[in-house]
C-alpha cells in the first residue's frame, strides 16, 4: 500500500469495539472460573449470563447497528471466500475496510459458538454445588448430557479463538496488516480507492435499547 495515497478513516463504531473487548475479557473469566470449579462456578455462571447478553446484543447490532457493524456489510459468499483464500497464498490479498471474507466467517463462527455455549450453560449441573437456571426444567439425564456437551464445547471455542488470534498475528508479521489497532482506535489506514462505509451513523439510543432488551431477556431467564 502506498502510504502517500493512504489516509486514516473511521471503520468501527464504539459499540463494536466495546463489545469485542468485553467478549475477550469475559471469555478469559469464563475459562479461568470454569477450570477452577467449586465455588468459582457461581462466578462462572454470572459471567456466562453476562456473555449471553453481550452476544445477543452484538447479534442485534449486526442487523440494526452502524453500516459497518452489520453482517451484510462484510459477510460474503463461498466464491468471495475462495478468491480471497487463493490470493493469500501469494500474499496478494485485497485490503478490506472492515473484516475480510475469511475473517467475517470467523466472526460468525465465534458468535455462533459463544451463543451455543452460553445457551447450553443454562441447563448444566455439576452434581454438587451449581446448576444453570433452566436445569430444573429438564430431566436430569438431559441436563447431564447438555453439561457434557458444554464442557466439550469450550475446547472447540478455544480452538476457534486460538485460530483467530493466530491469524491476526500472521497478518501483522507476514502481511504488515495491523488488525488490532482499528479495533482499539476505530480507525484504519486505507488507500483512497477503497470505498469506506461510515461508522459514524450509529445511534447511542438504539444501542441502549437493544442492550436493555438483551439484558432483560437474560435476566428473565436467569431468574426462572
Amino acid at each position: 500500500m502506498d502510504d502517500s495515497l493512504a489516509s486514516e478513516v473511521p471503520v468501527w463504531d464504539p459499540i463494536v469495539r466495546l463489545v469485542h473487548w468485553a467478549l475477550v475479557l469475559l471469555l478469559a473469566v469464563l475459562v479461568a472460573t470454569g477450570l477452577a470449579g467449586g465455588e468459582w462456578l457461581a462466578w462462572h455462571m454470572r459471567a456466562g449470563e453476562t456473555m449471553l447478553a453481550m452476544v445477543l446484543f452484538r447479534i442485534a447490532w449486526g442487523f440494526a447497528g452502524s453500516r459497518n457493524a452489520r453482517f451484510r456489510a462484510f459477510v460474503r459468499g463461498p466464491r468471495a471466500v475462495g478468491r480471497y483464500a487463493r490470493a493469500l497464498r501469494h500474499r496478494a490479498h485485497a485490503l478490506h475496510a472492515t473484516h475480510n471474507p475469511l475473517g467475517a466467517w470467523m466472526v460468525v463462527a465465534l458468535l455462533t459458538m459463544l451463543l451455543l455455549q452460553c445457551s447450553l450453560g443454562l441447563f448444566t449441573n455439576d452434581d454438587l454445588l451449581s446448576e444453570g437456571p433452566l436445569a430444573r426444567f429438564v430431566a436430569k439425564d438431559l441436563s447431564d448430557l447438555l453439561s457434557s456437551l458444554h464442557r466439550r464445547g469450550w475446547w472447540i471455542l478455544l480452538v476457534l479463538a486460538g485460530v483467530h488470534v493466530g491469524a491476526v498475528a500472521s497478518y501483522y508479521v507476514l502481511l504488515r496488516d495491523n488488525l488490532v489497532r482499528p479495533m482499539i482506535t476505530g480507525r484504519k489506514r486505507l488507500p483512497a480507492e477503497i470505498a469506506v462505509q461510515g461508522s459514524h451513523d450509529w445511534s447511542p439510543a438504539r444501542a441502549a435499547v437493544l442492550f436493555a432488551l438483551s439484558a432483560a431477556l437474560v435476566t428473565y431467564i436467569a431468574s426462572r
